[in-house]
């Protein structure tokens, strides 16, 4: 059986926290290792997860810099042969650690990460799963999230090759620490819901979406650049698409070019739809437009294996921007009743 390490970060999620202890304490595994990094929390969080300290391995609570370097501060307390992070307003489903132990009991040697789906809700009970893809080509890694980060666990091993989160990233660190595992590790899907995912009105997911794409479009830049990706950042160039980019990140992927053969059509596609995707819920309509009439052009083939894509792309090409506004304030008022 593997020892299972799993990360708390918080900070002043006092409404939820205990709500996600106690879905990792009740999976009842018995080769558990549970960390809760605190960042000094002021909401009485501290009292809380008192209360569970004889069946905590781990925790403490002190100011740091963000969830980033929470999570690796978990990272390097952990001992566990599969390490993962749970945020601390969200929550497992029954069953998950004893089924995560189960497949990389069955998995290949190769096999650096499994990950599942999740269970989006609200506080207006609103529901939906999101599977992400199973299918995890690596241009489909290096794009972009492409599976709900709750539902993942990471083999020790791999996570010790491929390194720990960047701190200054607050956004994409999940993106840019995957896209890492992706080089020298295979990913495996497990069509099986392990994670409840909430969105709320202090969630990153809610109050500052448009700052994980600007991240990732950074990561990206840099990956690009690390693997020497001419065709991708010429057009990119092009789309006005583009970041600084983070050295650290490029070196890593240079150092790893010769390790995989990367499609850059296919890559550049779906980093395509990562970015419309966002431009469209954000509004960013101008370059959002531009980057649909680009695929329409370009991916015609492609997309017809993306129906959420071709529907967005017609949309912000025919539609004004003050009538999908509308539509919005529409859908969002019949939804508060």
């Amino acid at each position: 059986m593997f020892k299972i390490s799993v990360i708390i970060p918080s900070y002043n999620q006092s409404s939820f926290i205990e709500e996600t202890i106690q879905s990792v304490l009740n999976q009842n595994y018995p080769e558990l290792e549970l960390i809760i990094i605190d960042g000094n929390s002021n909401d009485g969080s501290q009292g809380i997860i008192e209360r569970y300290k004889d069946k905590i391995a781990y925790w403490v609570s002190e100011k740091d810099s963000g969830q980033s370097e929470a999570i690796n501060k978990g990272f390097q307390k952990a001992t566990g042969d599969i390490v993962t992070w749970l945020c601390s307003d969200d929550s497992y489903t029954s069953g998950t650690l004893n089924t995560i132990n189960a497949l990389f009991q069955k998995a290949t040697k190769e096999t650096g990460l499994i990950h599942g789906n999740a269970i989006i809700f609200d506080s207006n009970n609103f529901k939906r799963t999101d599977k992400g893809y199973s299918n995890q080509s690596i241009e489909r890694s290096l794009s972009g999230m492409t599976f709900p980060q709750p539902a993942s666990f990471i083999k020790r091993e791999f996570l010790e090759k491929a390194g720990i989160l960047k701190e200054d990233l607050h956004y994409g660190m999940d993106f840019e620490l995957f896209s890492r595992l992706a080089m020298i590790c295979d990913f495996q899907y497990a069509n099986i819901e392990f994670a409840n995912y909430r969105l709320h009105d202090q969630s990153k997911s809610t109050t500052a979406i448009s700052k994980f794409i600007d991240e990732w479009i950074l990561i990206f830049t840099s990956i690009v650049n690390g693997l020497d990706l001419t065709i991708i950042r010429n057009e990119l160039n092009k789309l006005s698409i583009t970041s600084k980019q983070d050295q650290r990140i490029t070196s890593y992927f240079n150092d790893l070019k010769s390790t995989k053969k990367i499609d850059q059509q296919e890559m550049l596609f779906y980093f395509l739809c990562n970015v419309l995707r966002y431009d469209y819920i954000t509004e960013k309509f101008d370059r959002g437009k531009s980057i649909a009439r680009y695929l329409k052009n370009n991916f015609n083939k492609m997309m017809k294996k993306e129906p959420e894509i071709n529907k967005i792309v017609d949309r912000i090409i025919i539609l004004p921007p003050i009538f999908i506004r509308s539509i919005r304030k529409i859908k969002k008022r019949f939804s508060q009743r």
